[in-house]
């Protein structure tokens, strides 16, 4: 659902994200729970140090606590197998840590070069080798934990072709989420990992529905090798409390079967869910108007803070930097291309408190 960028020392700007989402997230304390409400923030790690500081202390000023980042395997390793540009990452490391902020990293992206045969040219292709991929989780791991870092997402959006190529294969990312998870414990016991966040699609022959994918992971052995389940329930034009059977937030918990429901049934019950992207277009092709998406991020916030088995709760996005404003990516921010506070920012600030 978010647009990727190469770093700033690769000219080639490529216009698929692999997942490539920073988030904001407030830790709330309730009873017997640490809960997480965060915000994307995928061009952060593009942005210049002093930029990232000021950005990094508005998002404080309304009750921000931490940064969810993007790992891009592709962004580091582009150059080949021996070679490693982590400068730009280090660096917005450093800034949410001077920040006083905690890091959340997806791990995701595969180099060209460790990429699956025939996929050359793809903007997301899957890896060849599932050691390789756990290699590289467990350099990030090795560098990043260190630093703080212990929240660690495999992937983003694999059950959609636009972040799996040359399609969504269950089987596959669960191979990858099996070694990765692996990888990183034998770095970090005590790091927290959070399968990849799935989207809300139909399975059409390529796409493969968040509650089907999550089926298979199951049947595949992913059972034991998360933390958390990763899931992305954007409901959009319909409101998080309204029923529809097609809904993101609706089949989380509300239909026959639904994510949790699957959870549940395999010994699960007390893993919790991570809502690692939700939000809604104000405008664009898709846009609901700016009342709907306050009401809408609003309301999100309201029923997880009242679910035990929500775990963290990511909005998408923090502020539009782009100037096409025909792309749906422009008009999902808290912030226009101007700075100026949407709806949804004020009803963000009421409603994390």
């Amino acid at each position: 659902m978010v647009r990727q960028l190469r770093p700033l020392t690769v000219v080639t700007v490529i216009a698929a994200l692999l997942g490539g989402i920073g988030v904001i997230y407030l830790t709330v304390i309730a009873p017997g729970r640490i809960q997480h409400f965060g915000m994307s923030d995928p061009d952060l790690i593009t942005e210049t140090p002093a930029v990232q500081a000021a950005q990094l202390a508005q998002m404080k000023a309304i009750g921000i606590t931490s940064i969810r980042l993007d790992a891009n395997w592709e962004w580091v390793q582009y150059s080949g197998p021996r070679t490693f540009d982590w400068a730009q990452l280090d660096q917005v490391v450093k800034s949410v840590r001077a920040a006083g902020m905690s890091v959340d990293l997806i791990i995701d992206g595969c180099a060209t070069w460790a990429a699956l045969p025939g996929t050359k040219g793809d903007t997301s292709p899957q890896p060849k080798s599932s050691a390789q991929f756990a290699a590289w989780a467990a350099k990030v791991a090795a560098r990043y934990a260190p630093e703080g870092v212990q929240a660690f997402e495999i992937w983003n959006e694999p059950n959609n072709q636009i972040f799996w190529q040359p399609k969504p294969n269950p089987a596959a990312y669960t191979a990858d989420l099996k070694a990765a998870y692996a990888a990183i414990k034998a770095v970090d016991r005590k790091a927290f990992i959070i399968s990849a966040g799935l989207a809300p699609e139909n399975s059409d022959g390529t796409n493969i529905s968040a509650i089907t994918f999550l089926q298979d992971m199951y049947a595949d052995g992913a059972k034991g090798h998360f933390d958390a389940v990763g899931y992305h329930p954007y409901s959009y034009p319909a409101l998080p409390d309204t029923y529809e059977a097609w809904s993101g937030w609706s089949q989380m918990s509300q239909t026959t079967p639904s994510i949790r429901s699957i959870m549940t049934s395999h010994g699960d019950a007390s893993t919790p869910i991570w809502i690692t992207e939700f939000g809604a277009p104000s405008g664009g092709p898709d846009g609901v108007g700016q009342a709907a998406q306050a009401t809408a991020v609003a309301q999100a916030i309201a029923d997880a803070k009242k679910t035990s088995w929500i775990g963290g709760l990511y909005l998408y996005s923090w502020q539009d930097e782009s100037a096409d404003q025909s792309s749906a990516d422009a008009w999902f921010e808290l912030l226009t291309v101007r700075g100026s506070q949407t709806a949804a920012y004020r009803a963000v600030a009421a409603a994390i408190g």
